[in-house]
């Protein structure tokens, strides 16, 4: 269902009293036209941008509308018209459009954002691609190797022991080949959020070989610790679910472990790829270079592509709330006008 989001403080703002020079109906005008443009550009999907009879029938007067583009208190207005100058505009308007809301993108999901948000939920919902990347990686976590993971776990307090799929670019569906989705424990998948193996200080650890699976099955289950995050206390982990697209197996059967002591799980410090790579890990100094946390890291002869690539700049969207690298500079053209049919 398309949405916009606010501030709560929309209603008190004072460009809304200084813009009807303090007349409580022609503020109540001016907000409820604003509310109903945002809605509208919300539901066509073109990035903030909306036609000239779009706003026609969303603004009560025209001078209501002309109060919507003037900017006041020395913000912008609310309402850009086509030849405005504002940073929120980037640097080209689209054709066909007379009109862009201003800032919509800064809280609202972008047309491109929506269909991946979409894609990626798809993604977790088909049961053949996640049983594709179950058996390629052989039903461990691909982080710290913790595995094999079984649906039956979708409760657990350990976090290690719970299967979930993570796309490695948050950015990115999975693909028909699976190439962007990974099996991760519940812990891996919640430390990484939306985000990066990168910018979380994490590293997608390589796709295992036939040997290297059919040896984790021999063994049974293990738990491994994440370089340089403190171990796991199966005592005091809490129950709960994974955040964002995030989720559990959607096969998960929803009980807890056996007790404590009944199992024959294990519990190791580290994998061996994990301890080659604490190795490689810098002092516990701040991170330095580009992105938000980490620094690039080096590829082997079998590291993973997803692993090498950049890190976002400091001027990029906030990654928490699943945005874009960079924010679209076009929206899809606007649709055509119904085609008026003359008289027989």
């Amino acid at each position: 269902m398309p949405y916009y989001l606010t501030t709560d403080t929309f209603a008190d703002d004072p460009e809304w009293t200084v813009l009807a020079e303090g007349k409580q109906t022609l503020i109540d005008s001016l907000q409820a036209s604003y509310h109903r443009l945002m809605a509208k550009a919300s539901l066509v999907r073109h990035d903030g941008y909306v036609t000239g009879a779009a706003v026609r029938q969303a603004v009560t007067s025209k001078r209501v509308l002309v109060l919507l583009t003037m900017p006041v208190l020395g913000m912008a207005p609310k309402l850009h018209k086509a030849g405005d100058k504002c940073e929120c505009l980037g640097d080209t308007w689209v054709a066909g459009f007379e009109y862009r809301l201003h800032e919509f993108l800064k809280r609202n999901p972008s047309r491109k954002e929506n269909e991946r948000n979409k894609g990626q939920k798809a993604d977790l919902r088909n049961a053949a691609l996640k049983a594709l990347v179950y058996e390629r990686d052989g039903g461990c976590c691909r982080y710290c190797r913790s595995g094999v993971l079984l649906p039956k776990a979708g409760r657990s307090r350990d976090r290690r022991k719970v299967l979930t799929y993570d796309h490695v670019d948050p950015d990115r569906v999975a693909g028909a080949d699976g190439a962007n989705l990974v099996v991760a424990c519940g812990r891996c998948n919640e430390h990484k959020g939306h985000r990066t193996p990168t910018e979380a200080d994490m590293v997608l650890l390589p796709e295992p070989t036939a040997d290297e699976k059919a040896a984790w099955r021999a063994r049974g289950q293990a738990l491994f610790d994440l370089p340089d995050h403190p171990p796991i206390n199966d005592e005091t982990t809490t129950d709960h679910q994974p955040a964002g697209d995030h989720v559990a197996d959607a096969n998960s059967d929803p009980q807890r472990d056996p007790q404590p002591g009944t199992d024959d799980h294990t519990t190791v410090k580290a994998a061996p790829e994990q301890q080659q790579h604490e190795q490689q890990q810098p002092g516990t100094g701040p991170a330095e270079g580009p992105g938000w946390v980490g620094q690039p890291r080096s590829s082997g002869p079998r590291a993973s592509p997803l692993d090498t690539q950049p890190a976002r700049d400091s001027s990029s969207p906030d990654i928490y709330h699943r945005r874009t690298r960079s924010a679209p500079t076009s929206a899809s053209p606007p649709p055509a006008a119904p085609r008026q049919e003359g008289p027989p």
